[in-house]
């Protein structure tokens, strides 16, 4: 019985065994190097010498380049050394490598090396490795080298370095890292060389010069390769080369779609990135301030891929704005609003210090792409200080997920080394600033804090989900360059990370054996001498789903990944279509291909394919702009409201311009009124019948024009059947109480021809938001809401609004303020819009306001008195922070629904109903001054928002208190303010920050539902309904973004416009740009729908920008 019994046992622990290896508890795995053989560890060593503050990049890392050197079908793992020697791993199968790095002739100098990359430099099929040098040291030492692979010997590739002879040696420049790709498709590869400055210019001063004088070692460099022979062209192609040039990464991709591959560049400190569009010949042209609204400004390492599927490459930008509160107050110092608009005054363009992914939204009429940053919304905006990001499908579902590397070696920007560093410490021991064994001694007591690397899995609806434990990935290290490959070619993508002071991490991944998802792999064979078909443009189509990938090589950090082309499928087993456009014309075309293979293609071995003729409709929208005779542009006033206030978390002052439509002559046609900023003209254009617009004769609003007009509406006041104006004043340049901030009301006398009426209303002075007409007494007359926004001075309290009621006689306009027995709707909030609308269906108008910090407020209309009704229809818990309200019945059922445009979801803010965004606002300290301290939830608990730097600006006692940063970063409120201050203290709140459709279902029930996630991408500040296509449908028009907001935080500027489909049920599809042609960029305050014979504009009014106006074309 005893044998038996044992093999039983046996056979157990082996079924266990087998079932454990099946079934991995994570998705990535980290093999062992006891396993593998990788034992590599870039280690740097300081001393009082060599650090930090003699290289700036001393924590910069190195790189990783994974790819198949012998042709065995097995990548090799090439590895950089800073301070150590370079290794290279023969791949011998089932992830154990063996080292070749004496055999195969690549060993590097004994000096800075960097990034490492691997190509087929000659064209002859085997792949080479280019290997970047910086750091201190002659020109000589940072020579960059080329191993050129001659063949292999007994399974061992071996190399000759060869960069001088192919003029790639790039004596004394600083490289960072290179992309070789085909930038005239000529069929070789030419190269991209990443460099950056070893010292420090003013980048204020003599910029221009500056900017556009090239640094022989600093500059980037662009190489054509001529016959194998590379010559820098880079001045000649209009490549950027200044002193200010820090370059960390370079992307490659054809953002543009013409077939020519186009370069992104990312650049640290004070110069931005470069996005090159590529001319067709030879030449480039930088286009990124049109492409983009903003960029990171310490911006690391770059990749460019479709991320959701729409055919389109988008970019992801890495910097270092860590995710939780504590790294986050110790390394964010004072808002900084003079720097800042210096940058962007100066060309540097608006720059956020966070990790940034730009959408690509498709083209402007001038071949330029358009790109939303949206990496808030997406929550890949965080990740402290981050360096390789990789765009590939991990899981293998069809959808490519996101990994980051993470980490510093020595937090160079905690702020209490900074200030202490730079003169502000009182300690007698530091010493001098140039003394080299007291700056050594700081430098060894700099705080060393180890991160996790981010996971990230798509969620196919523009953003990620944060996997990184789920997923295996919980080592704290110090992690810098990064690639993927199959290693096992088992079916999914392992990841080999090169950290500092650590060993390299090879993580295997388990997801053939988790989630069974299915893949293909393709091998490219191009033909001349781009041999690996580099900028082939590869698009798959299974049954439930389409992708696009880019085979270019360089990606991340410092690194290169397999050229072997990986491709999740999900739970298709079958390729329906598999289309290859190759850099030269060329298309291969495959179908019906089994999953789960990997397949060589060669472009020169398969038939070509010729795709259909199709033709696409035009765009709906048409921009009459420059010809319609709308000429007018929003001049703001140059306040700065941070200045006096220095804790509002955006300028109240920049508002405007209000916008209002009417039929003023009585002409049938639609005329429009622009309401201006103080110290700026407010105009009227009349409409003409052959659709163009004139300026009215008479403007008499600008009798006065030191008064912020904020709203303004065309009603018939007196029953004369004409269009009077009421024009509501607002803004906080006054102090309370000033006249300017005063109503106006202007009397139409039939013909278009407006008089000033002082006595029509009554004395008034809140500073007003907007202003809506209904006769809510049902005597015959319009009454008017006016719904205040701001208490100047006081922010965020409200202010008091008010219905005027119409007591108009005998051609006398007179209105008067009205006493409503429900005291709420005084003090409704800070109220941006206002409907009103028959919400309950008895016959009488109800009112719903909408604004910063307050509900969906719901005022029903009981015979001429207003109730506040808000918590009996369902809307208790919807603060927000909202900016325009729609009414309309969507789903055709008979009721009025509202469409809301709050803020959206593309900022650092997060609310929910039990974790608000709030303020907290009071004079704590009793001078006069009311100090309104943002909070925020983040990690569960409640914190200020602001840094400690911008709280002692208000409140120059948080310094005394707070020592150190430190000490402040883990302060609640609790720890600011004590018990006695905090007791009478108000609090308002925003408890959702997405943009909705209320769907009223009648006996006052509303129902609260997001729009698509495209509309959450920036503010919603704009809104017109409108059958699009004529299906009998309302569809909404949206528009929107906001900029004023505080320079940490930066402006939204993500919103391009969006057609939102109505099925006629109130489910909205989004339209996007590529289909709709509407693109409304800008700081978008408003739209309105202008009508006009056969004419529809839209007309949208923007802040510091000129009018926008679109022609509806239709069907």
């Amino acid at each position: 019985m005893r044998p038996k019994k044992i093999w039983i046992a046996l056979q157990m622990l082996y079924l266990l065994a087998l079932s454990c290896k099946q079934e991995p508890n994570t998705l990535f795995t980290e093999v062992d190097p006891s396993h593998s053989h990788i034992n590599f560890t870039n280690t740097i060593k300081e001393d009082k010498d060599y650090n930090v503050l003699t290289y700036e990049y001393i924590y910069n890392g190195a790189g990783v380049a994974v790819g198949d050197l012998n042709n065995d079908g097995l990548p090799e793992v090439m590895l950089t050394g800073n301070m150590t020697p370079n290794k290279l791993y023969l791949n011998k199968g089932n992830l154990q490598f063996e080292d070749i790095t004496g055999k195969a002739g690549v060993p590097g100098r004994a000096k800075w090396k960097t990034g490492v990359v691997m190509a087929d430099v000659n064209g002859d099929g085997l792949l080479d490795i280019y290997v970047c040098y910086s750091g201190p040291g002659t020109d000589e030492e940072r020579a960059n080298e080329l191993y050129i692979n001659t063949g292999v010997q007994n399974g061992i590739p071996v190399f000759k370095e060869q960069a001088k002879q192919y003029g790639l040696d790039a004596p004394g420049t600083y490289t960072t890292t290179a992309s070789f790709f085909d930038m005239d498709n000529d069929g070789d590869l030419d190269m991209f060389m990443v460099n950056h400055a070893d010292l420090f210019f003013n980048p204020f001063f003599n910029s221009t010069k500056l900017r556009s004088t090239r640094h022989p070692k600093f500059g980037n460099r662009l190489y054509r390769n001529d016959n194998g022979v590379f010559s820098d062209i880079s001045e000649l192609a209009g490549i950027d080369g200044s002193g200010l040039n820090f370059g960390l990464s370079v992307a490659v991709s054809d953002l543009n779609d013409d077939g020519w591959p186009d370069i992104y560049v990312t650049n640290d400190y004070d110069e931005r990135d470069f996005l090159y569009l590529n001319n067709h010949n030879g030449t480039f042209r930088e286009v990124l301030t049109k492409a983009a609204g903003h960029l990171s400004e310490f911006a690391m390492g770059s990749d460019i891929a479709d991320f959701n599927n729409d055919y389109l490459p988008d970019i992801m930008v890495l910097d270092m704005l860590p995710e939780d509160n504590h790294r986050q107050k110790l390394l964010k110092g004072p808002d900084a609003y003079d720097r800042y608009s210096m940058r962007v005054q100066n060309g540097y363009h608006y720059q956020q210090m966070r990790n940034t992914l730009q959408l690509n939204n498709g083209n402007d009429t001038n071949g330029i792409p358009i790109f939303s940053e949206i990496a808030q919304m997406a929550g890949v905006s965080n990740t402290d200080w981050s360096w390789a990001p990789l765009f590939a499908d991990f899981d293998n579902d069809g959808w490519k997920d996101l990994f980051i590397s993470n980490g510093i070696f020595k937090d160079i920007n905690d702020l209490d080394f900074v200030k202490f560093t730079s003169g502000y410490s009182q300690n007698p021991n530091v010493g001098k600033i140039n003394d080299k064994e007291a700056m050594w001694q700081l430098i060894q007591q700099m705080p060393s804090t180890k991160l996790n690397n981010y996971l990230y899995k798509n969620n196919q609806n523009l953003g990620f989900t944060n996997v990184t434990a789920q997923w295996g990935l919980t080592k704290k290290t110090v992690s810098n360059g990064a690639a993927y490959a199959d290693l096992d070619n088992d079916g999914d993508l392992d990841l080999v990370i090169n950290s500092l002071n650590d060993n390299v991490s090879v993580y295997k991944n388990n997801s053939r054996e988790t989630s069974g998802g299915h893949y293909i792999k393709l091998r490219l064979k191009g033909e001349a001498k781009n041999t690996y078909g580099v900028g082939a443009k590869v698009f798959v189509e299974t049954e439930h789903n389409h992708q696009f990938q880019e085979q270019y090589l360089t990606r991340g950090f410092q690194s290169s990944v397999d050229p072997v082309m990986h491709i999740g499928l999900g739970a298709d087993s079958i390729v329906k279509s598999l289309l290859i456009k190759w850099p030269q014309g060329k298309t291969t075309f495959l179908g019906n291909i089994k999953a789960d293979t990997l397949l060589v293609i060669d472009e020169n071995s398969r038939q070509g394919f010729s795709e259909p003729e199709i033709e696409y409709p035009g765009p709906l929208f048409q921009d009459v702009t420059q010809t319609c005779g709308l000429n007018y542009i929003h001049k703001p006033l140059g306040f700065v409201d941070f200045k006096v206030f220095p804790l509002l978390p955006y300028q109240l002052s920049k508002t405007g311009p209000c916008i209002a439509k009417g039929d003023v002559n009585g002409d049938g046609l639609e005329d429009v009124f622009i309401g201006s900023s103080n110290g700026s003209a407010s105009e009227l254009y009349l409409q003409t019948k052959a659709g163009t617009f004139t300026m009215a004769a008479r403007q008499p609003w600008n009798n006065n024009i030191n008064i912020t007009n904020t709203d303004a509406l065309f009603f018939d006041a007196d029953n004369d059947k004409d269009m009077d104006l009421y024009i509501v004043s607002g803004g906080t340049e006054y102090n309370p109480g000033n006249k300017n901030y005063q109503g106006r009301f202007f009397e139409n006398d039939g013909h278009g021809n407006f008089t000033l009426r002082e006595d029509a209303l009554p004395a008034e002075t809140a500073s007003g938001g907007c202003v809506r007409a209904s006769d809510i007494d049902h005597d015959g007359r319009p009454d008017l809401f006016i719904g205040n926004k701001i208490s100047p001075g006081a922010f965020p309290q409200s202010p008091e609004s008010f219905i005027l009621k119409n007591k108009s006689a005998n051609a006398q306009i007179q209105f008067v303020k009205d006493v409503q027995k429900d005291t709420t709707l005084a003090h409704a909030g800070m109220v941006t819009d206002a409907a009103w609308v028959d919400l309950n269906k008895d016959g009488w108008d109800d009112l719903v306001a909408v604004g910063e910090f307050m509900p969906i407020t719901v005022f029903e209309n009981h015979q001429g008195q207003l109730v506040n009704e808000t918590t009996a229809y369902g809307l208790a818990n919807t603060e927000g922070w909202w900016c325009r309200l729609l009414t309309g019945d969507f789903d055709k059922d008979g009721n009025t629904d509202l469409v809301i445009g709050n803020m959206g979801n593309n900022t650092q803010f997060k609310a929910s109903a039990q974790q608000p965004l709030s303020i907290v606002y009071k004079d704590f300290f009793s001078n006069g001054s009311i100090d309104p301290v943002l909070c925020y939830y983040n990690g569960g608990k409640q914190w200020p928002y602001y840094s400690r730097d911008e709280m002692a600006e208000q409140i120059p006692s948080i310094n005394k208190k707070f020592l150190h940063y430190n000490d402040y970063a883990d302060a609640q409120l609790t720890d600011l303010f004590s018990e006695d201050q905090l007791q009478d203290a108000h609090t308002v709140n925003i408890r959702m920050l997405t943009s909705v459709f209320v769907k009223n279902t009648g006996n006052k029930k509303l129902i609260v539902q997001p729009l698509p996630q495209y509309a959450q991408m920036s503010a919603i500040t704009g809104m017109v309904a409108t059958d699009i296509d004529g299906d009998g449908n309302k569809d909404i028009i949206a528009a929107g973004n906001f900029y004023p907001f505080r320079v940490q935080l930066g402006p939204l500027d993500a919103g391009i416009g969006l057609v939102l489909k109505n099925n006629g049920k109130g489910v909205f599809t989004p339209l996007l740009y590529e289909k709709t042609g509407l693109c409304i960029r800008g700081d978008v305050r408003n739209l309105v729908a202008v009508q006009g014979g056969n004419n529809h504009f839209i007309v949208a009014a923007k802040n510091n920008g000129q009018l926008q106006i679109l022609k509806l074309k239709h069907f």
